[in-house]
C-alpha cells in the first residue's frame, strides 16, 4: 500500500510506502517488502534510520526528565560543538521548522515579492558572498562558503529545529528571537554533530565510493547524485524505482543519497531501469 505524503510535511505531494520498520538504509512495508533507502529523509537519515548514539541519548535524556521547551545548559554545548563542525561560523537562531527559519531569513535576505532561495551544493555550485545555503555532511571538493549557513544535520526525523549559522553577527540583530527548543532535541543534535565529528577516516570514506550509478548522473558530490530529468521523467522513474525496491527523493529538486553500503542484489532491479531514464542524455 502506498501512502500520499503533503504539506503537513513541508514536502511536495508523492507516494512512499507505509513504513513499519526502519533499520540502516532500509524501510520495511506492512506486507514485509524491503526498500533501499536513496532519500533518506533529505539527507537526515544518511547516517541510517537507527543510529546508535541517538537512541541511547534519546532515552538517557528523556529518562531525566528533559522534554518540555524550557531553557537549558543545552544550546551552549551545541554552539560550541557548532563551531568544529564549521570553523567560521555560529549559531544565531534556533528556530521550531524550516518554515520559522526561512520566513525569518526571509526578512533579510529575501526580495518582498519572491521567495527566499536556499542554495543547495549539493545540486549545483553556489556563490560566495550574501547567500543562504544549506550545508551537508561528506560533500566531496565543495566549499561552502555563504553567509549564512542551514546544517541538514544527520538527525533522522522531521522533529529537529532548524539551526541558522552566520560568519556576521550582526545578522542576529536582523532576525527574530530563536524559539525554546526542547533540551532533549538540542542534546540529540549535540550528539549527531559529535559523531560526524568522532567518525573514523575508514567509516567516512564509505560515503565517497562510485558506484555504477555514480556514472549515469549529470553531477555528483560525494553520495549527493542529480538526474538530467524533467518533472513527467522523473516521476515515472521514481515510480518504477519504487517498484524495484529502491526509494527516491520526491522530486528531482531533490538529491538522490546513495547509501554507504547495499548489495549487488538490492539493486539488481533498479538498474537496469536507471540506466533505461538516465542514460537517455
Amino acid at each position: 500500500m502506498m501512502h500520499f505524503m503533503g504539506r503537513q510535511n513541508d514536502l511536495p505531494p508523492y507516494t512512499m510506502p507505509l513504513v513499519v520498520r526502519a533499520r540502516e538504509y532500509h524501510v520495511y512495508d506492512r506486507e514485509g517488502k524491503r526498500y533501499i533507502d536513496f532519500f533518506q529523509n533529505h539527507g537526515r537519515a544518511i547516517l541510517g534510520h537507527r543510529p546508535d548514539g541517538i537512541v541511547r541519548a534519546m532515552k538517557s535524556t528523556a529518562s531525566r526528565g528533559l522534554l518540555a521547551d524550557y531553557p537549558s545548559v543545552y544550546p551552549g554545548r551545541l554552539e560550541k560543538i557548532v563551531e568544529q563542525l564549521l570553523p567560521g561560523y555560529r549559531i544565531v537562531r534556533l528556530y521550531d521548522s524550516r518554515r520559522y527559519a526561512v520566513e525569518a531569513l526571509r526578512q533579510v535576505f529575501g526580495p518582498d515579492d519572491a521567495p527566499l532561495v536556499i542554495a543547495d551544493p549539493a545540486l549545483a555550485d553556489i556563490a560566495t558572498g550574501r547567500t543562504v545555503a544549506f550545508w551537508r555532511p561528506f560533500l566531496a571538493d565543495v566549499e561552502v562558503n555563504a553567509e549564512v549557513l542551514i546544517p541538514i544535520l544527520p538527525f533522522p526525523g522531521n522533529f529537529i529545529c532548524e539551526m541558522v549559522c552566520a560568519k556576521d553577527p550582526a545578522v542576529t540583530d536582523q532576525l527574530p528571537p530563536s524559539d525554546t527548543i526542547s533540551p532533549l532535541v538540542i542534546d540529540l543534535m549535540v550528539k549527531t554533530i559529535g559523531d560526524l565529528l568522532s567518525m573514523e577516516e575508514k567509516q567516512r570514506k564509505r560515503f565517497f565510493r562510485k558506484t555504477y550509478l555514480h556514472a549515469l548522473m549529470r553531477r555528483t558530490c560525494g553520495p549527493y547524485c542529480v538526474a538530467s530529468l524533467d518533472g513527467a521523467a522523473y516521476r515515472k522513474f521514481h515510480a518504477a524505482s519504487l517498484e524495484a525496491g529502491v526509494l527516491l527523493p520526491p522530486t528531482q529538486d531533490a538529491p538522490i543519497i546513495v547509501p554507504p553500503e547495499f548489495t549487488e542484489g538490492e539493486v539488481a532491479r533498479f538498474l537496469p531501469i536507471a540506466e533505461e531514464f538516465l542514460g537517455k542524455r
